[in-house]
């Protein structure tokens, strides 16, 4: 358990230190431009591999796009081709960076098996592919985790389009956020915790809470939620109360309304729907 919890408060400390944003790579559908929140030339690492060793030395690589390119991509006739991969150079001199675009001949001797009629279709890739436009309803500084007002997931079957589902996310209830909360008062003021009817907690100067799985409905109401609750250098099978301060937290989390709510892809969901974690200081 002691080595659990080392682990856990080891994961709180460093989350965010590598958590970066990604830039997507770019999608033509009937002429309309949009992002490809991922890279589909992830799904076969061989391929990959052997892109990445022909793409031009010193180009510009960024903790948004640690590969140095960006795949342009487009859907004709229910075919998802890749048509050219584009990457930057940058000018000292003038301070700006240069494009520099790829196309299909290029790599033809890299996509020899995907090409057809002088096209690279992406056979290689059997996956569900989201794409996006429009304003940045939530995001998140990790990966592709991020959401648009427009999005599309797209189903593709050895490159061939086999689904597509369309959603308006959007904000629905402008409410509370556990995100808002900033310091140590703030929290001892939202969450007024009485734990001198925990005397198993004496000793305890940290109580870190996580919560997990919260659940809205359209009004910004709190359905459900998971709360669990971590004592630095305590054995929990040795201390029962944890569940019970579990629940009592649970159920101040339930007392507020509304919170922020948003809806992503046909849900009504939390701003901290990945979780969060809240250290609550103890006060002696």
């Amino acid at each position: 358990m002691k080595r659990f919890l080392v682990c856990f408060y080891a994961l709180f400390v460093t989350i965010g230190m590598f958590a970066t944003g990604q830039d997507g790579d770019c999608i033509f559908i009937d002429g309309e431009m949009w992002v490809l929140l991922g890279k589909p030339l992830y799904a076969d690492s061989l391929l990959h591999s052997s892109l990445i060793n022909i793409l031009p030395k010193g180009r510009s690589i960024t903790t948004a796009n640690w590969e140095g390119y960006t795949g342009y991509w487009s859907i004709n006739n229910d075919r998802l081709t890749l048509d050219s991969i584009r990457v930057s150079f940058w000018n000292v001199d003038t301070h700006q960076y240069r494009q520099e675009s790829i196309p299909p001949s290029d790599m033809q001797h890299v996509f020899n098996r995907y090409y057809d009629k002088d096209k690279i279709i992406a056979t290689w890739l059997t996956d569900t592919i989201r794409i996006g436009k429009g304003e940045q309803i939530f995001y998140m500084h990790d990966a592709y985790i991020r959401n648009l007002e427009y999005e599309q997931f797209i189903t593709i079957n050895r490159g061939n389009v086999t689904e597509r589902k369309s959603f308006h996310n959007k904000l629905v209830v402008d409410g509370f956020s556990l995100s808002m909360l900033k310091s140590r008062e703030e929290i001892r003021a939202k969450f007024p915790l009485d734990l001198k009817s925990y005397p198993e907690l004496d000793e305890v100067k940290r109580i870190m809470f996580s919560i997990r799985d919260v659940q809205l409905d359209s009004l910004g109401n709190l359905v459900d939620c998971h709360v669990r609750a971590f004592v630095p250098k305590q054995d929990r099978d040795k201390m029962p109360s944890l569940e019970r301060l579990e629940n009592s937290f649970k159920r101040m989390l339930k007392s507020i309304s509304p919170w922020k709510t948003l809806y992503i892809n046909g849900e009504y969901v939390s701003e901290n729907r990945f979780g969060y974690t809240i250290p609550f200081i103890v006060s002696k």
